[in-house]
């Protein structure tokens, strides 16, 4: 855990102070207190994973990622505002969002965005590096500074939930299991947004598990195409690859070994059709995205002990056209 406090420093020098402070926990800001002889704030920050949560208390100022700062420093995260306490307004993206208790906005840190708090108030931050959020870049765009209500839905079950997270990690408390409550996490902060993006746009986003579902679908109706590739999955699926790579994580393989694996098994199936006896086996790998018939034979022979002829052979009881 790590706290800061504006009354640890003379007035004159917390206007410094709160910008060093809040630009080291987050990104690089500007800063306007209202009363620059009478601000006060708080921070207390922990992490859960690579989940940063931080609690912030003050009166009344801006802060303001600017266009410069945005331009000239790494910004790869998104921001989550939980408002505990008073009122806010996020601005981002030519949209503003009006804050209440209770109420969830999201922001991106790589383009500029404004807080501004008229009187006081305490926010809850939850921060999130942008490659282990499955809602890609461009559909989130479409939802920054947007008022997420706190009082129905997912948000209602959601707050509690990241408050009591939030209250572990700033007491630097270990949490059992934090991997599965990491994960916990980014799943609701992306039923929360998509459920926004559903209201939004006609094409809603996907749970993790019918993503998982429609990536398989997507690799196996494309296996013939020879270019088939992270990016190109990622790119129909509206998720970044990284992302792509971490929930095929989840199912203990590589996008590379998986097309591999999906493209020989239906060679091999292709292989011992008594219909496709006439076929060569060049012409089956090619059907199936393999077009060097050579490196099929040897990733062939890698995965079931023989070459494609010889399966063939033994398959249909007789040597066949290679």
């Amino acid at each position: 855990m790590v706290g800061y406090d504006t009354s640890s420093v003379d007035a004159v020098e917390r206007t410094e102070y709160w910008i060093d402070v809040t630009s080291k926990l987050f990104v690089p800001l500007a800063f306007r207190p209202r009363e620059p002889a009478s601000f006060h704030g708080t921070l207390r920050a922990g992490s859960i994973g690579p989940i940063q949560l931080c609690w912030v208390e003050a009166n009344a100022h801006t802060v303001e990622r600017t266009r410069k700062l945005a331009a000239n420093t790494e910004g790869s995260l998104y921001k989550l505002s939980l408002m505990a306490a008073g009122e806010g307004l996020i601005v981002q993206d030519k949209r503003e969002a009006v804050l209440a208790p209770g109420d969830f906005a999201i922001y991106d840190c790589s383009r500029p965005y404004t807080i501004v708090g008229n009187d006081s108030f305490r926010m809850l931050v939850c921060m999130l590096p942008r490659d282990i959020v499955g809602i890609s870049p461009d559909r989130l765009a479409g939802i920054t500074a947007t008022r997420m209500p706190g009082r129905s839905g997912i948000a209602w079950a959601m707050a509690p939930f990241l408050t009591r997270i939030a209250v572990l990690a700033t007491r630097d408390e270990t949490l059992p299991d934090e991997p599965q409550v990491v994960q916990g996490v980014v799943e609701l902060v992306e039923s929360l947004c998509g459920s926004v993006i559903s209201n939004d746009r006609a094409r809603p986003v996907p749970s993790r598990s019918q993503l998982m579902l429609q990536i398989r679908a997507y690799v196996d109706a494309h296996l013939g195409d020879p270019q088939l590739n992270p990016a190109q999955i990622a790119d129909a699926h509206y998720i970044s690859k990284r992302y792509l790579y971490k929930i095929l994580e989840s199912e203990g393989i590589t996008v590379s070994r998986w097309i591999r694996e999906r493209r020989l098994e239906r060679c091999r199936a292709d292989l011992a059709d008594p219909a496709r006896r006439d076929e060569t086996v060049t012409s089956i790998g090619a059907r199936w995205g393999i077009t060097d018939s050579g490196h099929l034979s040897r990733i062939f022979h890698e995965a079931f002990g023989c070459t494609p002829t010889d399966y063939r052979a033994e398959m249909l009881g007789s040597p066949q056209a290679s």
